[in-house]
């Protein structure tokens, strides 16, 4: 929605966290309405009131939609709670103001289930080291309309925008480059499962000049123009094979940091290759970053040995595809793994096939898939696994400690959200940590 569009209306902003505050200083900063016009609408009943403004807390914040002419909804909420889905026409969101009020031209959109953002970081370090002008916006931490002036977009030569499925869900956009590489089930719960979260993600390709897309995404493109495929084959103009990239068939030489030496990342590159040729960046300056860039936090992260044994984080990890990346990567050290928190309907089939394979001995398993993973057990009973069940990071470690061989990994990739235990990744990674110094004393 255009700024002028929201002139002088009435308008909700729907749901308490960062986007509250920021929706509202961005109506009054930018004196769009008044304040007696501007509502705020939330479950909770304890939110301070401030200001001159309206609110409606509690049981019957969602009860009078159509008496608003605007709702700015955060991305968190779902669109297919049936009292938001019938006002729909009057929904908008921070995504899609940014993409309504931005140059589109400088917009270069980036999504994916798994490692999107490693994906917007790349491209970010790489167009910094060719000296363009850039911004990276995530999907969390800061809200978009705490993070652009949109008086100000002259400054920047591209603005990277890491999307979520939440933030495409219903988004309507134009810009210039869309980047997407990898849909496996996730968030089913929110987009009322998995065909409207793939639709969700599909929506980047929509309007945009140049689409980079992994190349066994099986999806209708007849509608969309300008596809470019990347990844392993070699009918691909941007792909990697046998420890080397290509472009054109072309191989590119150059040192590979140990930090993105996992295979899920030396394919990725092939992406930030793409969307390089796109806006005509020397490969000189790929080289210069590709061999000095370090990987995100939390991403198959090595925290250190302690007491002979390798503990791994890897804690972003909520789904079985991205376990099983992280897996391939170390498999050949790997000794224990910690599995489980809320189940969000997955499948575990293909990550304990694979944790099979790779004779990985020892599984802790956390609420709530432990049922799952014991179906697929007791199926394949000739395993030799050792298994704890449990719900407290201190006796998984403990665990992990007394049945990991020397110099043998434990891997925190845990194929599901822990939103059930912890509130957020971080939080189950410094739980994690913690234990594993204390327990260190102790060996």
């Amino acid at each position: 929605m255009k700024i002028e569009d929201l002139k002088n209306k009435n308008i909700a902003i729907l749901w308490f966290w960062k986007e509250w505050q920021s929706s509202l200083n961005f109506l009054l900063n930018n004196k769009i309405t008044q304040k007696n016009k501007i509502t705020i609408l939330d479950a909770n009943k304890n939110i301070e009131k401030k200001l001159s403004i309206n609110y409606i807390l509690w049981e019957k914040y969602l009860d009078n939609l159509e008496e608003f002419d605007v709702i700015i909804k955060t991305s968190w909420i779902s669109s297919y709670n049936e009292k938001i889905n019938k006002f729909l026409d009057k929904i908008t969101s921070q995504t899609q103001i940014f993409f309504d009020n931005f140059d589109n031209e400088k917009i270069i959109a980036v999504t994916a289930t798994k490692w999107k953002s490693t994906t917007v970081s790349l491209i970010y370090e790489v167009l910094k080291t060719a000296w363009y002008k850039v911004k990276l916006v995530w999907n969390i931490w800061n809200p978009f309309l705490d993070e652009i002036e949109f008086s100000k977009q002259k400054k920047y030569d591209y603005i990277i925008c890491e999307l979520s499925s939440y933030m495409l869900e219903g988004l309507n956009k134009t810009n210039f480059i869309s980047v997407l590489w990898n849909i496996y089930p996730d968030h089913l719960d929110y987009h009322n499962w998995f065909e409207n979260y793939k639709n969700a993600k599909l929506n980047i390709l929509k309007n945009s000049k140049i689409n980079i897309v992994r190349d066994n995404i099986k999806a209708n493109f007849s509608d969309i123009s300008h596809v470019v495929f990347f990844w392993k084959s070699s009918e691909n103009n941007f792909y990697f094979d046998d420890k080397n990239n290509y472009y054109k068939n072309k191989k590119l030489l150059w040192q590979i940091n140990s930090n993105l030496a996992w295979m899920h990342n030396l394919f990725n590159i092939t992406s930030v290759i793409a969307v390089c040729d796109a806006i005509w960046i020397d490969f000189f300056d790929i080289k210069k970053w590709v061999e000095k860039f370090n990987s995100l936090p939390h991403r198959l992260e090595n925290i250190w040995e302690f007491s002979w044994i390798i503990f791994i984080d890897d804690a972003i990890s909520t789904t079985p595809e991205s376990t099983i990346e992280a897996i391939k990567t170390y498999w050949e050290n790997i000794w224990t793994i910690f599995l489980g928190w809320k189940d969000r309907g997955y499948e575990y089939n293909d990550l304990l096939n694979l944790i099979f394979e790779k004779k990985i001995g020892n599984l802790v398993v956390f609420p709530e898939i432990y049922d799952k993973i014991c179906e697929i057990l007791e199926k394949n009973s000739d395993k030799k696994i050792n298994l704890l069940y449990t719900d407290k990071m201190s006796e998984a470690v403990k665990f992990a400690y007394d049945n990991t061989e020397k110099w043998k990994i434990c891997l925190l990739s845990t194929a599901a959200p822990s939103y059930n235990l912890w509130k957020n990744f971080e939080e189950k990674w410094r739980e994690f940590k913690k234990y594993v110094i204390k327990y260190s004393s102790k060996k």
